[in-house]
């Protein structure tokens, strides 16, 4: 189950693929990522030693933090990114203490559901491009078929079947670009 609220609490509706990526196991392994890229950017430029950061990048996923350890830790500190931090950096031994070093909250919170959201488009993207295609397929199938139009709910003319899904193709198209936008 998931446990963000913007989410349907019912859970019913989505790809399980997508369902995955808003998991709270998946969020835990993208906080990590994101305290393991914050390390590496330490020792690229000599703030952390480099063997500190390859150790806490090594140790920076759930096979070494473990959710329920997580969810220890912040039912008492009452505080998620904590948790996290303290997990990872009892999981790091000696190198614990450059875990999280310069970073608020915010930096790692913000930077994760980022990630999420990153990982949720693609799935958009695929299955916009693919919904596309399928439509401009009965766009041609059905350029000759003719049904009839409607307007304000009420019938219209007679219109070719075939030229409502180019519509929606086209619209879809649309829809992709504002997307591919999002992503620059």
């Amino acid at each position: 189950m998931t446990w963000m609220v913007w989410l349907n609490p019912p859970y019913r509706y989505g790809s399980e693929e997508m369902r995955k990526i808003f998991t709270r196991e998946h969020w835990l392994q993208k906080m990590l990522d994101v305290e393991a890229a914050l390390a590496r950017a330490h020792a690229a430029v000599r703030n952390i030693p480099n063997e500190a950061a390859d150790y806490i990048a090594s140790k920076a996923s759930t096979k070494h933090v473990p959710l329920q350890k997580v969810i220890e830790i912040e039912k008492i500190t009452r505080h998620e990114t904590m948790a996290v931090v303290k997990a990872l950096a009892e999981a790091c031994g000696p190198y614990g203490g450059y875990v999280h070093l310069g970073a608020t909250s915010n930096d790692i919170l913000d930077t994760a559901l980022a990630l999420q959201l990153k990982e949720a488009l693609a799935i958009i993207e695929r299955d916009l491009i693919e919904l596309a295609e399928i439509a401009a397929d009965k766009a041609e199938k059905y350029k000759d078929t003719i049904c009839l139009g409607r307007t304000h709910g009420v019938a219209a003319i007679v219109m070719p079947f075939g030229f409502k899904f180019a519509v929606w193709a086209d619209e879809i198209k649309r829809h992709l670009e504002r997307l591919q936008e999002c992503k620059k």
